[in-house]
């Protein structure tokens, strides 16, 4: 049985807090994966790789001000937020991110779906998979190398503007690359700059990456940014030859860093896939858990919808949470439950009169309605079904 319930009661307060609010503001949550940082590597102390089941259009649109919001004072905390569609896609054609940071031992909310990944795709236990990812990382990096040939020929030939550019797109491709593999998904950007940004949310800088504190750096930055767009839209560009000598020696760095970086996630994966063939071989021979214990584990886990009431005054029970954004939302709510009974009424054209946003009320009422809805409790029904019925009474 998955230690899920213990492991939240471990974490710290804090966490414990900030996971709470995260559940009862966004009910499409269905995992999050907490993250301890590397000191050495990482510049967080906490990763949140938040799941919710939801397009991608609501998650940028309505989810994402929202986690703003309540990571607002946790400085020391890094988070992403991915689809489920999505995580599951990239989980499936072998993301190192999501095989190696959306595991079972860092899940602290939700069912495991998407964890542990060799539970549910066997292909990522064995030496061609290795070898696969191995070779589409090279494939990927292909084309930076190119932009680095290219970078050398227009110097050599006197082409400074041009062998800027071939510059900025080797930077701008490898940021791409390792923006895959450790932050799961890519940044969709021209500017150097803000892919560094964005990366520096993950990891700390490294030598190939530019010093956004020093004056010199930031102005090489700029005009290494500033090459894309004037050598598609203007002439007059211009750039000295000291330095693209500075660029050249960082774009160097930089790709050595870009194969150091992936040749250590995929040494992590080898890591964790000795370890978890190791403990699937000690646990061979455990006697299987108590199926009470385990059924009334699984009761802990999902029935969450609704606490009881005090049984000396009254029968019952009372809906545990129910997300409403504010009290001018929950009488707007209540408003549109009252409007939309009205207009189910027959016979009562006069009373429908004020009624003018019909289309609003409905569609509140549902999205209220749909909150309602136990889904922790229907997982629970489907781990008791597995448990209780063999594999013939439930085969038609």
């Amino acid at each position: 049985m998955d230690s899920l319930v213990q492991r939240k009661k471990q974490l710290d307060p804090r966490i414990q807090g900030l996971l709470s609010d995260i559940i009862k503001v966004i009910p499409n949550v269905v995992q999050v994966y907490l993250n301890k940082g590397l000191e050495k590597k990482n510049t967080f102390r906490f990763r949140w790789n938040i799941i919710i089941d939801a397009p991608k259009n609501d998650i940028n649109n309505k989810f994402l001000p929202i986690v703003q919001g309540l990571f607002l004072d946790y400085h020391d905390y890094f988070y992403n937020i991915f689809s489920l569609a999505y995580a599951k896609t990239e989980l499936a054609n072998g993301n190192l991110f999501f095989i190696n940071h959306c595991r079972t031992e860092h899940l602290i909310f939700g069912n495991q779906d998407i964890g542990f990944p060799w539970n549910h795709f066997e292909n990522l236990t064995n030496e061609k998979f290795l070898t696969t990812t191995e070779e589409d990382f090279r494939t990927s990096l292909e084309g930076t190398l190119a932009f680095q040939k290219g970078f050398k020929y227009f110097k050599s030939e006197g082409n400074l503007s041009q062998a800027a550019f071939m510059a900025h797109q080797g930077f701008e491709l490898g940021y791409r690359v390792l923006e895959g593999f450790l932050c799961g998904k890519v940044k969709i950007c021209h500017k150097i700059e803000v892919h560094q940004k964005f990366l520096e949310r993950n990891i700390h800088r490294t030598k190939g990456m530019f010093n956004l504190e020093d004056n010199t750096e930031m102005e090489l930055l700029e005009l290494l940014d500033r090459t894309y767009s004037s050598s598609r839209y203007e002439n007059s560009y211009h750039i000295e030859g000291c330095q693209l000598d500075i660029l050249e020696q960082k774009l160097e760095y930089f790709l050595d860093e870009i194969e150091q970086l992936f040749e250590k996630e995929l040494e992590l994966l080898q890591t964790l896939i000795t370890s978890g063939k190791k403990a699937l071989f000690e646990t061979q021979d455990i006697e299987d858990p108590n199926l009470l214990d385990t059924i009334r584990q699984l009761s802990k886990e999902n029935f969450e919808m609704m606490r009881p009431a005090n049984r000396r005054t009254k029968k019952g029970y009372y809906l545990n949470h129910v997300y409403i954004h504010s009290h001018f939302s929950l009488f707007y709510t209540l408003k549109s439950t009252l409007n939309v009974c009205i207009l189910a009424l027959d016979e009562q054209c006069d009373m429908t009169l004020d009624i003018k946003n019909i289309k609003e009320d409905v569609k509140t009422v549902l999205e209220f309605a749909k909150n309602l809805i136990p889904l922790e409790e229907g997982n629970y029904l489907d781990e008791m079904r597995e448990l209780m019925l063999s594999d013939k009474e439930t085969t038609t």
